[in-house]
Formats: structure tokens, sequence, C-alpha cells
């Protein structure tokens, strides 16, 4: 995975993880500090596994030339 690539897959997994955790923190009886880091962590290894299972981008977009 080259270097931006894992930065975009970095970027996402932190997006979704705040996304995932918004309303489970810092209410009374909420989850531990600890519950962030392991759903990013699930988030980020997913994320990469994806992005890893994907073809690279080789050629153009659009339509193949008929000729």
């Amino acid at each position: 995975m080259s270097r931006e690539t894992e930065w975009i897959v970095f970027e996402k997994a932190i997006e979704v993880t705040a996304s995932a955790v918004r309303g489970t923190m810092g209410a009374a009886g909420s989850q531990p500090a600890s519950y962030v880091g392991e759903v990013f962590r699930e988030i980020h290894r997913a994320l990469r596994e994806a992005s890893a299972e994907m073809p690279d981008r080789i050629g153009t977009t659009g339509f193949a030339a008929q000729g």
C-alpha cells in the first residue's frame, strides 16, 4: 500500500471511529477511554484489509475505446 493510500485509510478510520463512538463516551456508566482505541484498531485493520483487496488503479477510468 502506498504511503498516500495508507494516510487516506488512516484518516477514514479516524472519521469512522469518531462516528462510531459518538454518544458512548462521557456519560455516567459509559465505555472506558480504552474502548475508543479498540474500536479504532478494528476499523483501521478492516479498512486496510479491504483496500489491500481492491485492484490497483491501472489505466484510465471511463469506457474502453472500441475499435
